[in-house]
């Protein structure tokens, strides 16, 4: 798809929530992956997978705080039933390669999500930026793919269809498997790699905590 297909699909601004503490790593060294921030603190991403509490760790340009996954755990019970293959702890895995991002619409239920009363930030970034830099690593989805509470959407990998496959390819993804009865909008975004800190001085439009 073009630029101006994915903003018709998204929007001009897409948003990432973090916790605030996050905020000044993320001027030092941009937005990283949380399994490329626990592979620089010398973890293995498999250590901080399936996190049920926030864990705070030491990346190159300092103290960065995973938040936890509980909506994710939620659907532990019935993960087979909303994971068409591997276990919890694989798409935990692959959660943790990607950085999330959120259309307007999004943005508040995601927050409630996390809970706990944690101080947080929602980071404004332009959308037609975000395409320009790293089309070739971004997907769409039609579901928070990280959440797994009340009645959980059937995922897999599939479930994520690239920046570069066409509109229809998206729209239709879940509608031609029969999952649903009408073609798809785009739920969340998704990055299968880091954004640097002059990257993200470039994309971002606001910042709100």
């Amino acid at each position: 798809m073009t630029q101006d297909e994915f903003i018709r699909l998204v929007g001009s601004s897409l948003f990432h929530v973090t916790l605030q503490t996050n905020l000044p790593g993320i001027e030092a060294r941009g937005l990283l992956r949380p399994a490329e921030a626990a592979r620089q603190a010398g973890f293995a991403p498999a250590d901080v997978a399936l996190r049920n509490d926030p864990e705070t760790i030491v990346a190159h340009a300092g103290p960065m705080t995973l938040n936890h996954q509980r909506p994710l755990l939620a659907g532990a019970d019935q993960a087979a039933d909303f994971l068409s293959s591997g276990s919890l702890r694989d798409w935990a895995l692959q959660l943790d390669e990607r950085i999330f991002f959120w259309p307007r619409k999004m943005r508040q239920s995601y927050m409630d999500s996390l809970g706990d009363r944690v101080p947080l930030a929602v980071l404004e970034i332009d959308a037609a930026g975000l395409f320009d830099l790293h089309s070739g690593h971004l997907d769409m989805a039609p579901i928070n793919s990280g959440a797994a509470l009340r009645r959980p959407a059937k995922r897999g990998p599939w479930i994520y269809v690239p920046a570069t496959a066409t509109v229809e390819a998206f729209r239709a993804n879940r509608f031609k498997r029969k999952l649903v009865k009408s073609r798809d909008a785009v739920a969340e975004v998704s990055l299968r790699c880091d954004i640097t800190g002059s990257q993200i001085s470039k994309l971002l439009i606001g910042r709100e905590a």
